[in-house]
């Protein structure tokens, strides 16, 4: 399936014609053309929407060993924030401990969120006061074996995950529980619960499972991308390919008429919320209803259509 090969510009030319040819970029920001092709792209690609085509499966092994790297080098502490040094692949938002230490002996047992890692040193903050820069020796542990950190940069939320129980024979898939804020937990066995813990700023995501891993299970995330931020209008409508050409164009020129107190508005609108729902699958009523109060609450129309409702009460 090929990407969009149609650009913003081609659209906003498209709208003009409609417009009385109104320019919808004014001036060197570009809008509210900008802003009207970043929020239909946004709406289109954002909750509770979900399409095959802007989708991608995340996989990873979940471990019961804890994983552990070496300290060795200067300790020091600065206005709260201390840095140990070590070769690790501890993520953004990893919960470490370091222990071992025969200088700094404070912080064995302290638990440190890991704040940057340069690959030679971490950094995180700590309740002590200023120390070193002092030479020695020890371990940081992860603290929990819940975290998965893998790269993910366009991740937006997860669709559905599962985890292959290899605990059995045959081995069979299972699917997991999304919960987006999950504790942290000392029991030991097949995870039933998944959410996303942390980003670290970077693209890497860190997944966290529920109950701690008593085995490694491989998991099967599969998560929506988030919506690209278009900034040029030289940029196509991509990821969305061109047979939802009819849905973005009405969105974009029913903010456009919006914008410009166009009585049409209306109409555009229910075309661009008529023809995305029946193009996305498997909504709920209840899901479908949210969208729409929604949709009509940021473009104005909720006010319009309670108005609407109470007149034709009155009658």
């Amino acid at each position: 399936m090929a990407l969009s090969t149609v650009t913003i510009y081609d659209t906003m030319e498209w709208a003009k014609k409609l417009s009385f040819n109104r320019n919808s970029a004014i001036g060197n920001n570009l809008e509210p053309a900008l802003t009207a092709a970043n929020m239909v792209m946004q709406t289109i690609l954002g909750p509770p929407f979900a399409f095959w085509w802007n989708s991608q499966e995340l996989v990873f092994t979940t471990s019961p060993t804890a994983y552990s790297a070496a300290i060795s080098g200067d300790i020091s502490i600065t206005d709260g924030v201390v840095t140990l040094p070590v070769t690790s692949t501890f993520a953004v938002g990893n919960l470490v401990i370091p222990s071992g230490l025969t200088a700094a002996t404070f912080l064995n047992g302290q638990i440190i969120v890991v704040e940057t890692n340069t690959g030679t040193a971490i950094t995180g903050q700590v309740n002590f006061a200023n120390y070193g820069p002092t030479a020695d020796t020890g371990t940081l542990t992860n603290a929990t074996t819940q975290d998965t950190t893998i790269a993910a940069p366009e991740f937006s939320h997860i669709e559905h995950a599962s985890i292959l129980d290899i605990s059995k024979t045959p081995n069979n898939w299972v699917e997991l529980k999304i919960q987006n804020n999950l504790a942290l937990d000392s029991r030991n066995a097949r995870p039933i619960f998944i959410g996303p813990e942390v980003e670290d700023g970077n693209g890497n995501v860190t997944f966290r499972v529920m109950p701690s891993p008593n085995m490694a299970y491989p998991v099967a995330v599969h998560v929506q991308l988030a919506a690209p931020l278009i900034t040029s209008v030289n940029q196509t409508w991509s990821p969305m390919p061109d047979f939802m050409r009819y849905i973005y164009s009405w969105g974009f020129l029913a903010l456009i008429w919006a914008f410009a107190d166009d009585a049409r508005f209306q109409i555009a609108n229910t075309k661009f919320t008529a023809g995305l729902l029946a193009r996305a699958e498997g909504l709920t009523e209840e899901e479908r209803d949210i969208f729409l109060n929604n949709w009509n609450q940021q473009t104005g129309m909720g006010p319009q259509k309670a108005q609407q409702g109470m007149q034709a009460r009155q009658t």
